[in-house]
């Protein structure tokens, strides 16, 4: 395998490999890694009710279960896809998947809401370790051109189908078994990908390096606190001071990071890597890609849910085929993409998706058919994931394999960021037509007002994916060279 460096000092440094001749079954083990990751990430919603009822959770508070992974997750994916570059990714990997397992049954058997919210805090950070050592390892072991592209279009229907996984099966777990059946599902899993793990996956000979802890505290702190301030924005008010602060602060703490880097020998971040127009749009598209796939599915289940009147589980059955489709679509979208090219695929990709959003608003009213609002979501849901792996290869093209984790970290952060902002922002817009209506919920006005406050937010959140496409048609650009 070819490493390539981008500092003198990493010259004599190795990364993991998967397989001497490609990823083989340690991509599958990493594909596993990124369902799992994606399953965790829409598989509580659901069981919030029987949370908050349990548990004793106040009706304002009870957020804070989901609040609290994303704040952790997004905020250490950077530190920790950097981490994996630095310690080694099947090391860092490796301890993510055992701690994943781990959390994972804390949150289940957690007796109080404290101990759930430590839980879900402890559980996101695992989570940042799993996410972006996984990528990485797949870049790693694959080279630019059809091989990555065919890995990453597998690793964008892990994404994909793990996420869309969780709508479903939610419903099913929690009114078979209880809600903390949401969280013993990721155990098994955890513990026999991190037992197969050193089997399938070398690891890097260890290299000494200076760890920059300073910098390590400034970002992670930094974009946790920008992660959690819109979800304080939707609590509290826009111009409260529990959105204000955290948006505040963590401006400031990257300002300072930022200048903290740029005088630093061994800096966590080498500032540079920004300097690639391709990797700045990609990550641009990233952000719009996680506000596309957060808010849209989930205003997806809102309509589903309290205009057309269908439960939890039938809601998530209806959806499925989304997920199953994309399972096909994985297959085909390799080619496309080597046919077409990088930038013009993830253009076309990002547009469509746009169009396609707004197609399903279209569909979106009290009386209209669902069967053709469920179609409608079928072309959408292949868009989403033509703009993942699209926008992930972008994120990476380019990049030295000794800061592939690093890439593939920013990538990440891109998008929980977008979900972050997404799910803020869209879903009061979608209920702002019933707030003071006075309508009982489940009434003809009620599911009116509804109905047009969700076409709304999904109009708005086309046009602002259309113009993320146009973003990636003026700036991604042809492979290059490794940045030096």
């Amino acid at each position: 395998m070819d490493v390539r460096t981008s500092r003198p000092q990493d010259a004599a440094a190795t990364v993991d490999e998967p397989g001497a001749h490609g990823p083989g079954f340690g991509l599958v083990l990493m594909l596993c890694a990124q369902f799992l990751v994606m399953l965790d990430a829409s598989i509580v919603t659901v069981a919030i009710p029987d949370i908050q009822r349990q548990l004793g959770f106040a009706p304002a508070d009870v957020q804070t279960v989901i609040a609290a992974y994303n704040t952790a997750f997004g905020g250490a994916l950077i530190l920790c896809g950097r981490m994996g570059d630095l310690l080694g990714r099947r090391r860092i990997f490796l301890i993510g998947m055992v701690a994943f397992a781990v959390t994972s049954l804390v949150c289940g058997l957690a007796q109080s809401a404290v101990m759930l919210v430590v839980g879900r805090v402890l559980q996101g950070f695992s989570a940042a370790l799993i996410a972006p050592t996984a990528l990485s390892l797949i870049t790693t072991s694959t080279k630019e051109g059809p091989q990555r592209v065919k890995a990453m279009s597998q690793f964008g229907m892990a994404t994909v189908v793990g996420f869309i996984s969780g709508l479903v099966l939610s419903g099913v777990l929690v009114r078979t078994w209880g809600w903390q059946s949401v969280f013993y599902v990721a155990v098994p899993v955890g513990i026999l990908v991190a037992v197969l793990t050193p089997m399938f996956i070398r690891p890097a000979r260890r290299v000494p390096h200076q760890i920059d802890v300073v910098g390590a505290i400034l970002i992670t702190v930094g974009v946790a606190a920008i992660v959690a301030a819109p979800a304080q924005g939707v609590a509290a008010g826009w111009t409260s001071s529990r959105f204000l602060v955290p948006l505040i602060v963590g401006i400031g703490l990257l300002a300072i990071f930022v200048w903290f880097e740029s005088r630093q020998p061994e800096p966590l971040v080498r500032l540079g890597l920004f300097g690639s127009r391709t990797l700045r749009a990609a990550n641009v598209v990233s952000v719009f890609s996680g506000v596309s796939s957060g808010s849209a599915y989930l205003l997806t289940t809102l309509f589903l849910q309290e205009v057309a009147g269908y439960t939890p589980l039938q809601a998530g059955l209806i959806v499925a085929p989304v997920g199953l489709l994309n399972i096909l679509f994985g297959f085909v979208l390799p080619r496309l993409i080597t046919r077409l090219g990088l930038r013009a695929s993830i253009t076309i990709a990002t547009v469509s998706a746009g169009a396609l959003i707004a197609l399903v608003a279209s569909q979106v009213s009290a009386s209209r058919n669902v069967l053709t609002f469920a179609l409608a979501l079928l072309p959408m849901g292949m868009a989403f994931m033509a703009t993942t792996v699209t926008s992930t290869l972008a994120a990476t093209q380019g990049v030295a394999n000794q800061e592939q984790g690093l890439a593939a970290g920013i990538r990440q952060t891109s998008f929980q960021l977008g979900i972050a902002v997404g799910v803020a922002v869209l879903v009061p817009i979608a209920s702002s037509r019933v707030i003071g209506l006075g309508a009982p919920i489940g009434s003809a006005a009620y599911a009116h007002a509804l109905a047009g406050g969700i076409q709304l937010a999904l109009l708005i959140l086309a046009a602002l994916v259309v113009a993320a496409g146009l973003v990636a048609l003026n700036g991604v650009r042809r492979p290059s060279a490794p940045s030096p």
